[in-house]
């Protein structure tokens, strides 16, 4: 437990507490930005999108023949939708 309390205040005193941190850090400020200009341009999120492909690309893969590579990029759309929580929770806290 002391260990714990003690890597804790390392990370506070190495970061500042925690009102001090940036709310957005620049990755998250990029897909956000990202996202806009293809909502702008298309209408639809640009995680839709990638979400979409990501399908059409593993079904394409796997009749293909290559049902490993197909399985892989099946496993993409997930991920896709959770970086489009992130941002959707990032514009409603602002």
């Amino acid at each position: 437990m002391a260990t714990m309390q003690t890597a804790m205040s390392g990370i506070d005193s190495e970061y500042g507490s925690e009102e001090s941190r940036p709310r957005r850090d620049v990755a998250e400020s990029l897909l956000r930005t990202v996202d806009k200009a293809t909502q702008s341009t298309t209408r639809i999120s640009l995680f839709h999108i990638l979400t979409f492909g990501s399908i059409g690309a593993s079904i394409a893969l796997y009749l293909a023949g290559k049902r490993q590579a197909g399985i892989f990029v099946g496993l993409w759309p997930p991920t896709f939708q959770a970086l489009k929580s992130v941002v959707d929770k990032s514009r409603r806290q602002d």
